[in-house]
């Protein structure tokens, strides 16, 4: 196309709310935000009963040719628009976007939005739920979208198809990740970044600090880096680290809270340090222990050392923890007094004494001696 190329528009929709929530929900991440703009533009613009340069709507929306191309592609190949030519003029058919219900029975579109969103995404709207005039002479160049496009489809893609009830993720935590979910557009959380990895983090974080679901929200939004188009999860837990806590008073057994909390009852209310925040976050994510076992670690090593939380302490206890499962707070409570009761008999090292030990003579102990470069 050329800017002094000339085109009209034929209007063929009115959208319904209907319409507009396919659009948004559907097409939105087909074809991205600009197209989707340069649709709506000439749907409120209407029908045109002249034909105009194309250089017009350039200058209105301030784009480049190039871009209207590629915008215009995108509409073709999802059915929005057809575009029709004779010699240098163009006529373009808008078409109503299909409803929801309609997209879905589409077997290359439905699969094209799984591929580039996530069969989770498509599953989450799951759960919420003109013919052209005879233009003679002209020839239809509109592009179309290929079944052959669909190379990256696999057996896994294709079970989001078969099973319409959304997926819940269960992480044992007290931060509901199902809940966090349902209150977050996928415009603040993309899509593309629920991984099982993020979302267990997010939960695994929450109960650490204590971060609710509001401010995780926040937190979260943040932590999306769209100029690089990543989920930072150090950002995510740099939030979380120096979120502040509202004390609440919770008894010493209740170890099923989060474990900022927790540790701030033990220390009569005073704000948890760097250090041991720090410490909470490597027992959750480098000894992978719950945070009700945390809780009760926390808790011994403060009455074991001093009113200290000290890693070369702490630590090999965690390991112990995470080798054996210990994964809940009774298990973890057993297992401490098991190490404050000592060893079993058959483990312990022999002791010796002058009855076992053998008698040398002295002229042994020269040569052993001799031997060890002592004499």
């Amino acid at each position: 196309m050329l800017g002094k190329e000339r085109y009209k528009t034929d209007i063929r929709c009115e959208l319904s709310s209907e319409h507009l929530r396919s659009l948004v929900f559907f097409y939105a991440p087909l074809i991205g935000n600009d197209a989707l703009v340069l649709y709506e533009y000439f749907v409120l613009k209407g029908s045109q009963l002249s034909f105009e340069e194309i250089s017009d709507v350039l200058a209105s929306l301030n784009i480049s040719i190039d871009i209207f191309e590629r915008d215009l592609e995108l509409l073709n190949m999802y059915r929005l628009v057809k575009t029709l030519k004779q010699e240098d003029r163009y006529v373009l058919i808008f078409n109503e976007p299909m409803k929801m219900r309609e997209f879905i029975k589409d077997d290359i579109l439905v699969r094209e939005f799984i591929i580039k969103t996530s069969g989770n995404y498509y599953r989450s709207i799951l759960s919420t739920m003109k013919s052209l005039d005879s233009y003679y002479g002209y020839e239809d160049i509109s592009k179309v979208l290929s079944a052959n496009d669909l190379s990256r489809w696999s057996m896994s893609d294709e079970s989001y198809l078969n099973n319409s009830n959304p997926i819940r993720y269960n992480y044992n935590t007290l931060f509901d990740i199902n809940v966090f979910l349902k209150d977050i557009s996928s415009l603040m959380f993309p899509m593309r970044y629920r991984t099982d990895e993020v979302l267990r983090t997010i939960a695994t974080l929450a109960d650490l600090y204590g971060i609710s679901y509001d401010k995780m929200r926040s937190y979260v939004a943040t932590a999306v880096n769209r100029s690089k188009e990543e989920f930072n999860l150090n950002e995510l837990r740099n939030l979380c680290m120096n979120s502040r806590a509202d004390f609440q008073r919770v008894k010493e057994d209740e170890y099923d809270v989060d474990c900022q909390t927790y540790l701030m009852n033990l220390q009569n209310g005073k704000e948890v340090t760097e250090y041991d925040k720090k410490l909470l976050y490597n027992l959750a994510f480098k000894y992978h222990l719950n945070k009700s076992v945390i809780n009760v670690l926390v808790h011994h090593a403060l009455k074991t050392c001093n009113n200290r939380l000290l890693e070369n302490y702490i630590y090999p206890i965690a390991a112990d923890f995470h080798r054996n499962d210990v994964n809940d707070p009774n298990k973890a409570l057993d297992r401490l007094s098991e190490r404050r009761h000592g060893v079993k008999e058959e483990e312990q090292p022999p002791v010796y004494t002058e009855e076992n030990n053998t008698e040398i003579s002295t002229d042994e102990l020269d040569e052993i001696l001799r031997m060890m470069g002592k004499k």
